[in-house]
């Protein structure tokens, strides 16, 4: 019998969101419902390209902005086929940011959506998007210390904020509130993966 090809679940949001928690609670009960699974984050600091990514997050390069974003393209292609080889295999992959940071926060930079879309427009595509969001005073209230260039302004979030939700009503992607504990945003998560995955509860 041919293996179900794998989905790609995406999680996004701002910075502080709990994409990162949810992601991982996540990953726990898709593996308790006897599904393997992975997460991905994004971006991938271990490549080449994530290496200087990560200098920029910290402020350590300053590159043209149009540069940073083609970074955060090209990350994705670097691990494009490794993810495509686990979801043949039948894997759930949840990426932890994907196609729709590089729109939210590039285009929150001023840069043109239509050539932010065109940069990631072969790359896997998600099988479904759920936003978390938040406020941008609960981002900084849930992250007080050592936050990066993005993560420092709090203008700057809120436009991409915005920008999520607006890209969200355009695509249908999912948002959920993600104001609340750890656990009651995962079960508003977990019902619409039941239907990804066709998990009967």
């Amino acid at each position: 019998m041919k293996k179900r090809h794998g989905p790609l679940i995406v999680i996004e949001g701002i910075d502080q969101s709990g994409k990162r928690t949810q992601a991982r609670l996540l990953a726990k009960e898709i593996r308790r419902h006897g599904f393997s699974c992975i997460i991905w984050d994004f971006p991938d600091y271990k490549t080449i390209l994530g290496k200087h990514l990560n200098a920029y997050l910290k402020g350590k390069e300053r590159p043209d902005l149009h540069v940073v974003h083609l970074l955060y393209a090209a990350n994705k292609w670097e691990v494009a086929e490794r993810i495509n080889s686990l979801r043949r295999r039948g894997i759930v992959v949840i990426a932890n940011r994907y196609t729709p940071s590089n729109l939210a926060y590039g285009a929150s930079h001023g840069l043109s959506l239509d050539w932010l879309t065109q940069l990631e427009a072969d790359l896997p595509s998600p099988t479904h998007i759920f936003i978390l969001d938040v406020l941008v005073k609960t981002s900084f209230g849930r992250k007080t210390r050592q936050r990066d260039v993005h993560e420092q302004n709090a203008a700057y979030l809120e436009r991409v904020r915005k920008l999520y939700l607006r890209l969200a009503k355009q695509y249908n992607w999912t948002v959920i509130n993600g104001e609340s504990g750890a656990r009651a945003v995962h079960r508003k998560l977990w019902k619409p993966v039941t239907k990804i995955l066709g998990i009967k509860e």
